[in-house]
């Protein structure tokens, strides 16, 4: 089998310099054997698109690059049925070097013929220009950006004797049966800001589900001294060493964002709690659409505050895939789950609801791509007869009457345990003084508050606290 003829990364052939081919030896019957059996070795590789000499045990400084490539790129960009039927050609680089890049670099997902079903996240120059001989000994330079690009610069560390494992990031095995994943994980962008985010991109990096690029909000004031603070979205992505971009806006100046976006050919786009709207312009550039994990039962709860307001309100919930389109929450679902139901007297907390959606929407997430890119996913319509909707959360919002229902205050106080926290008044001497309520239960149908934090002060329990009140 032609395959078996791919040298391995234990063959020392593979950190040799190659040797450049006398200008002379071009043509000859020699050189091209050996370019016959590169070919033939790349085509019996399903998933081979470029090959350098020395992975065939030949150390010259020749690389081939795939028609199937060539097909990839034009089927990419030109989507008619004339140009799909375009006859593409092997190309052949003797003596190839690079004698440009750009200075944009994209971060993108790799492999290798020779060091078999494991990947990894290289940054490599956006555009590259290559001058080399073809298999005639004609000169010729070309320049290429994108997957062209990583592939010219990938064979020639071949031939340099460089392994793209010496320059990877996140580097993880890919099975044969996993391989429909693998197309799918190269051209991902994750739109993302919250904690709920996180826990998305959690369960798809478990599944070696990677986005190539994340784009998260700007970092925001807090604390009483203002500083500056990154999401945890922009924490993850440089902990897992993920090209992240935070733009203060996808509406204005964003010309520079979309080049980025469609020059890469990114193929589908994934949203989970990102907070601002994305222009149509965006939505558009991904040929499979931008799908968005969205924590409720849609038609259910669309808007802003999805979780804080299913425990507030409702009393099961759950998440929903859907297409994003034009309008909030609006777009076509391709599935939905409910993950949880509570008694009306027992809601759970915020932070327990938000990490139990986000890792189930992640799993979900990662289990449905293959298929909706396989185009084996039929989205069905909302009924928006049916829709509820959820507004922004403000901070008088977490004020609660004792006065008022058990239920209705417990809720409140559950919904509200992270931000903004749930508040009421009390009187000392005189004077009225703010109680932060973290933790209460519903006891004999009264609420009993548990844990408070009075103003000014550490948390406590609430019986401390009354005493500290006589």
């Amino acid at each position: 089998m032609a395959g078996e003829e791919i040298v391995q990364k234990e063959n020392k052939i593979l950190r040799k310099v190659a040797k450049e081919v006398a200008i002379e030896d071009i043509g000859s019957r020699k050189v091209k054997t050996i370019i016959r059996r590169m070919v033939k070795a790349l085509d019996s590789q399903e998933d081979g698109v470029a090959i350098a000499a020395p992975q065939i045990g030949e150390n010259l400084r020749i690389f081939v690059i795939s028609k199937k490539l060539f097909k990839m790129m034009s089927e990419e960009k030109i989507k008619n049925k004339e140009n799909s039927e375009k006859e593409y050609e092997d190309m052949v680089f003797i003596n190839p070097e690079i004698i440009k890049t750009s200075k944009e670099k994209m971060l993108t997902e790799e492999g290798c013929l020779s060091i078999r079903w494991l990947y990894g996240k290289v940054k490599r120059p956006q555009k590259t220009l290559v001058r080399a001989y073809d298999e005639n000994g004609k000169p010729f330079t070309m320049g290429g950006s994108g997957l062209l690009s990583q592939a010219f610069q990938h064979e020639i560390d071949h031939l340099n004797g460089i392994l793209f494992t010496d320059k990877a990031t996140n580097l993880r095995e890919m099975k044969p049966e996993n391989k429909n994943e693998q197309k799918i994980i190269m051209k991902l962008v994750f739109f993302g800001g919250s904690q709920f985010s996180v826990y998305v991109l959690d369960e798809l990096k478990a599944c070696s589900i990677l986005p190539e690029l994340i784009i998260t909000t700007s970092d925001k004031p807090k604390g009483r001294k203002l500083a500056l603070t990154p999401t945890p979205v922009k924490i993850w992505a440089q902990e897992n060493k993920i090209e992240v971009i935070d733009p203060k806006s996808l509406k204005k100046d964003n010309a520079d964002l979309v080049s980025k976006l469609k020059i890469n050919d990114y193929g589908l786009f994934l949203v989970a709690s990102y907070g601002k709207i994305i222009p149509q312009e965006i939505l558009d550039i991904p040929p499979k659409g931008t799908l968005n994990v969205h924590p409720s039962l849609l038609p259910k709860l669309r808007g802003a505050s999805p979780i804080k307001s299913a425990i507030l309100q409702e009393n099961e919930t759950g998440v929903s895939i859907m297409l994003l389109d034009a309008e909030m929450d609006h777009g076509p679902i391709l599935t939905e789950e409910k993950i949880i139901s509570w008694e009306n007297n027992n809601p759970p907390y915020e932070r327990g609801l938000a990490e139990m959606l986000g890792r189930k929407g992640g799993q979900i997430l990662a289990q449905i791509i293959p298929k909706w890119l396989e185009g084996k996913i039929k989205v069905k319509k909302q009924n928006h007869d049916q829709a509820t909707f959820c507004g922004k959360i403000e901070k008088e919002d977490g004020e609660i009457n004792l006065g008022d229902s058990p239920e209705k205050n417990l809720r409140k106080i559950r919904a509200y345990h992270q931000w903004p926290v749930a508040f009421c008044f009390f009187e000392r001497n005189g004077k009225k003084i703010r109680v932060n309520v973290k933790s209460a239960r519903i006891e004999d149908k009264k609420l009993i508050l548990e844990k408070v934090i009075p103003e000014g002060k550490k948390e406590m329990s609430f019986a401390d606290f009354m005493r500290g009140q006589r």
